[in-house]
C-alpha cells in the first residue's frame, strides 16, 4: 500500500478533516486555548484554567482519562459559569443579540471567536492548492466547527450537512458534500464540545459509522490535520471496526491514508501504523494505515491533484438528483422541443456542466442505443 498507489488509481478519497488543518491556515487556537479565550471574556485569564483543569484532572476517578476527556469536562464547568455570569454582566449589553437569538452564550462565544479567523497571508497558496481538491474527493468530513472547507470548495448550503441527526438528511446524495459531526459555528447550539455532548455523540456513534461505511465501501479514506493518536480518529475507526466482520477489515486494507505533521520535513516520508481493534464478531483485527509524514503540505496537494475521476463530479450529482427525484415523485412530460441527449453512464462525461438537458434510461444496451436521437 502506497500514496503512490492512491494516486495513480480510480478511486477518489473521503477526506476527513482535523483541527490541526485549521491551525494551519487560520492560526486557530487548539482546544486548551479555545477554552482561554472563553475565560478572557468573562475577566479570567490562563491561570484560571490551568488551575480548573489541574483541578479536574486530579479527582481520583479522573487520573486515568486522556487529554481529551479531561477537557471536556473543564468545558462543562466553564459553559456553566460563563452562562451564569453573562446573564448577571453586561456582557449582555455588549452582544444583546446572543439574548435575542436565544443561543447558548458560552456556545456562541466560541462561534464568535472562530468566526473573527482568516486564512493567513502566508498560507494563500498553498490554500490555493487544496480549494483545486474539490473535484478530486467524493466528500468531506470535519470534527472542526469553522467554514473554513465550505469557504474553499465553494459548497451550496443544500451540500452541508451540521451534526449527527443530518447525516442521513433525505437531501443527501453522498457525493460532493461536507459533514460537519462535531457542529458548526453557524448553528453555535449543536456545537460539540463538553462531557455531555460527546456522550450524546457517542450513544449516537452507530449513526455515524453506517454513513461512513456507505461513503468508504468503495472508496478511500485521507485523514488530514489529526495526530495518529488523536481520539476522535481512534474513535472513529473502533466504531468502524465494531460494525464489520473480520472478512470485511481485510476488504479495508487498502483504504486508510493518515497526512502527519511533521515540522519542517520538506520530503513525503511513507511509513506504516498498524491499528488494532474488535471486529463485531469478537476477533481482535489489524490492518495497516499508510502514513505520509511531511510538512510540505504543498507536494501532498500537488499529487492529489493527479488524480483522475471516471466521471465528473457535478454532473454524477445532476443525475442522481434527477434520479431520486424520479423515484421519490411521478413527474408528468414537458412539452416542447427541447434538445434531449440519451447516453449511457460509460459516456456520461460527453454531458457538460451547463443545462443541457438529458435523458436517463434503464433497460437493455441495445434497445436504449436503438431509440437514441441520431
Amino acid at each position: 500500500m502506497s500514496f503512490k498507489n492512491l494516486v495513480s488509481g480510480k478511486k477518489l478519497p473521503v477526506i476527513f478533516i482535523g483541527s490541526g488543518l485549521s491551525r494551519r491556515y487560520l492560526d486557530s487556537p487548539d482546544w486548551d486555548n479555545l477554552l482561554i479565550k472563553t475565560l478572557q471574556f468573562i475577566g479570567k485569564n490562563e491561570r484560571d484554567f490551568k488551575r480548573l483543569k489541574s483541578r479536574i484532572k486530579n479527582k481520583p476517578e479522573n487520573r486515568n482519562l486522556i487529554n481529551g476527556e479531561i477537557n471536556a469536562k473543564v468545558a462543562a464547568e466553564i459553559e456553566n459559569e460563563f452562562n451564569e455570569f453573562f446573564y448577571e454582566s453586561d456582557l449582555i449589553e455588549k452582544y444583546p443579540d446572543w439574548l435575542d437569538e436565544g443561543v447558548n452564550p458560552f456556545r456562541k462565544c466560541i462561534a464568535t471567536i472562530l468566526q473573527g479567523l482568516n486564512v493567513m497571508k502566508e498560507k494563500e497558496e498553498e490554500v490555493s492548492l487544496f480549494k483545486a481538491l474539490k473535484n478530486k474527493t467524493i466528500a468531506a468530513i470535519t470534527t472542526n466547527y469553522d467554514t473554513l472547507l465550505e469557504q474553499l470548495f465553494n459548497l451550496p448550503k443544500e451540500s452541508i450537512f451540521i451534526g449527527q441527526p443530518q447525516l442521513f438528511n433525505p437531501n443527501s446524495l453522498d457525493l460532493g458534500e461536507l459533514y460537519k459531526i462535531h457542529g458548526c459555528v453557524t448553528d453555535p447550539n449543536n456545537i460539540v464540545i463538553t462531557e455531555h455532548d460527546y456522550k450524546n455523540f457517542k450513544n449516537n456513534a452507530k449513526l455515524f459509522t453506517a454513513k461512513l461505511l456507505t461513503l468508504i465501501s468503495e472508496n478511500p479514506v485521507i485523514f488530514i490535520g489529526y495526530s495518529i493518536d488523536d481520539p476522535n480518529m481512534q474513535q472513529i475507526l473502533s466504531d468502524l471496526v465494531s460494525c464489520l466482520s473480520s472478512e470485511q477489515i481485510k476488504s479495508l486494507i487498502n483504504h486508510f491514508y493518515f497526512v502527519e505533521y511533521n515540522e519542517g520535513e520538506e520530503n513525503l516520508i511513507e511509513k506504516e501504523y498498524l491499528f488494532e481493534a474488535k471486529s463485531y464478531d469478537g476477533k481482535l483485527s489489524v490492518f495497516p494505515i499508510s502514513i505520509i509524514s511531511t510538512d510540505n503540505y504543498a507536494e501532498v496537494y500537488k499529487e492529489l491533484a493527479k488524480l483522475t475521476p471516471t466521471m465528473n463530479i457535478n454532473t454524477v450529482k445532476q443525475v442522481k438528483r434527477i434520479v431520486k427525484d424520479i423515484v421519490l415523485e411521478s413527474t408528468e412530460a414537458q412539452s416542447g422541443n427541447e434538445e434531449v441527449l440519451t447516453i449511457l453512464l460509460e459516456d456520461i462525461n460527453k454531458l457538460s456542466e451547463t443545462k443541457q438537458k438529458f435523458a436517463i434510461a434503464i433497460g437493455n444496451v441495445k434497445e436504449i442505443t436503438s431509440i437514441a436521437p441520431k
